[in-house]
């Protein structure tokens, strides 16, 4: 009983330590927020149907800045209007027979769900898959050609309004890339400072080495792309995304070291007039760059990193790593059709359920599934639970509206009040840790199908109920197709990940001394990897006995880890570790 207690006040302990505010966190969550209740008075002013997916779709589209949120939201409402465009023909053939419309719905989701894994589509492959199985669900209740063609550009209107609000939302009160790009590397010159003054644990380097730089690149590349500011400005930033990194590796290395106080605020002041530098787009001041220390060690890889972020001495260049549109093994690897093959037979399960049933109500359990598809068993148990978590809350946040708050609502304005808060609550989940972030987008979806049915607010709660029970029947379908149907663990995705990191390690060491820049960018990659593995460690203990290693092999990945994470961390001396 005891260790059950523990292990509850742990859980709870980290949950509140996961809900705490983050830099940029509210930022996002606002505007979200406010994108769902504009989203909502569009919908009940020209009558777009199902607004709860609209405002599920913004919350996949907006991301910590601007200029990728408008890139995704361009490309949907392009590839949702090919869709559409493909949709026509296929409507004329298939209205008059159920079967070949269950059949395009399963051809069409097993296409889109595998590019939505298999290449850099991600999500956008699954909403794609949403818009034409809603389109051939509705063709089952209105087999008239002309009234098929409306509900399918209602189905246009229904992924493409809310993009349309993203994109000038983001024009006028967009988090733009190049302001959240300098506030990031001016927080990770504060944190080193922190870390100089011994403010800062090691917890926290650690947390923010394991970001990486890939962030920060992409942020670039949206800048360039948009000229949002002048070719000089971006001359600055480039060479600053790698260098920040160097100084917080530096130091991560030199608080294992003896550091006289006076040298702490010797660096840790040059690290905050740095952060005050580039937080606005100016050159750090060469000028406060302290003396340079004798000898080798972290002591000269900081003061290196310093002089090279102001201009100094910045002796190579290092590209971020590149992607193929679509992985290199998706045609070989079956991991990818099998994905598609099971989300796609969900579906299409849930949907036949609810018509033998001619329980219309429960339709969500399909669209759940469009939006659940998951690629591990870990993975699948662990989001389940955070669904249900968060379909539950949602649900009654939603029932106590529709009870005490709905009837007293005069117009469109306190509805989007409401709509606004609930949002907010949803996004700060959502946009927080991964631990927890499944658990937002429900909350919020799971309160938009209770409160937002037809085109108004309604007192109609059985409605709402059958909606909320579609919820959860499709997470349970979801559940036990991706759990006895070619169950994936995520053992391998560990192992890859160790080896990836054991041999950027191994390579970190010859690239250190001549080329610093590419160093770093090696460096950042361990980390991910490492962090990638640590967190698939964390869900394998979530997997069934008998898909997850034996207990020597997962305290072999275990230990594996432990030594290639003490290694990295604990002084990050390359050189000596790749010769070990």
């Amino acid at each position: 009983m005891a260790t059950a207690e523990s292990r509850l006040s742990a859980l709870g302990w980290a949950v509140w330590q996961d809900l705490q505010p983050a830099p940029g966190r509210l930022a996002v969550s606002w505007r979200v927020a406010a994108l769902c209740a504009l989203m909502v008075m569009l919908a009940m002013t020209y009558g777009i149907p199902e607004s709860a997916v609209s405002c599920f779709v913004i919350f996949f589209v907006m991301k910590s800045d601007s200029g990728e949120s408008s890139v995704l939201a361009l490309a949907l409402v392009v590839l949702v209007s090919l869709v559409v465009l493909v949709m026509v023909p296929l409507i004329q053939f298939s209205i008059e027979s159920p079967a070949l419309r269950l059949l395009v719905m399963a051809i069409s989701s097993f296409a889109l769900l595998f590019l939505g894994v298999a290449s850099k589509l991600g999500p956008l492959g699954g909403i794609m898959a949403l818009v034409i199985a809603f389109v051939l669900t509705l063709l089952g209740y209105v087999p008239v050609g002309e009234i098929a063609t409306r509900a399918l550009l209602y189905a246009w209107l229904m992924a493409s309004a809310p993009m349309g609000l993203v994109l000038l939302f983001n024009l006028f009160f967009g988090l733009y890339p190049h302001k959240v790009l300098r506030r990031e590397l001016a927080a990770r010159m504060r944190l080193a400072a922190s870390a100089l003054l011994d403010q800062a644990d090691a917890q926290a380097l650690w947390a923010d080495l394991a970001l990486g730089v890939a962030v920060q690149q992409k942020r670039l590349l949206w800048v360039r792309l948009f000229h949002l500011v002048p070719a000089q400005e971006q001359a600055i930033l480039e060479p600053a995304i790698l260098n920040t990194y160097r100084i917080l590796l530096a130091v991560a290395a030199l608080r294992e070291q003896d550091l006289t106080n006076e040298q702490g605020q010797d660096w840790a002041q040059a690290c905050r007039q740095w952060a005050r530098d580039l937080e606005q787009g100016r050159v750090p001041d060469v000028g406060v760059l302290p003396a340079s220390p004798q000898g080798a060690g972290a002591a000269m890889d900081l003061w290196l990193a310093l002089k090279a972020l102001a201009g100094g001495g910045l002796t190579d260049k290092a590209d971020p790593p590149r992607e193929p549109f679509l992985a290199s093994d998706a045609w070989t690897n079956p991991m990818y059709q099998h994905h598609a093959l099971k989300a796609t037979a969900a579906a299409v399960l849930c949907y036949l359920l609810y018509s033998a049933m001619d329980w219309q109500g429960i339709h969500t359990a399909m669209i759940t599934c469009y939006v659940a598809a998951l690629g591990s068993t870990g993975e699948t148990v662990h989001k389940l639970a955070l669904r249900i978590v968060g379909c539950l809350l949602g649900a009654a946040l939603g029932f106590l509206t529709v009870l005490f708050v709905v009837p007293h609502l005069v117009d469109i304005g306190a509805l989007m009040v409401v709509v606004f808060v609930v949002s907010l609550l949803g996004a700060w989940v959502f946009y927080g840790p991964e631990r927890i972030s499944y658990a937002g987008i429900q909350i919020a979806f799971a309160f938009y199908l209770v409160v937002l049915h037809g085109f108004g607010p309604s007192l109609d709660l059985d409605s709402a109920r059958d909606r909320v029970m579609g919820v959860l029947l499709g997470n349970t379908v979801m559940y036990l197709v991706f759990t006895q149907v070619w169950p994936v663990s995520i053992a391998a995705s560990v192992r890859r990940r160790l080896e990836q990191a054991a041999q950027g390690l191994r390579v970190l060491g010859s690239l250190k001394r001549d080329h610093p820049a590419q160093a770093a960018q090696q460096a950042a990659c361990v980390a991910q990897d490492l962090q990638a593995s640590r967190y698939g460690l964390e869900l394998m203990r979530l997997e069934p006995k008998g898909l997850r290693p034996d207990l020597s092999a997962e305290q072999a990945m275990q230990a594996q880890w432990t030594d290639l994470h003490a290694r990295f961390q604990g002084g990050l001396h390359m050189d000596r570790n790749a010769e070990d």
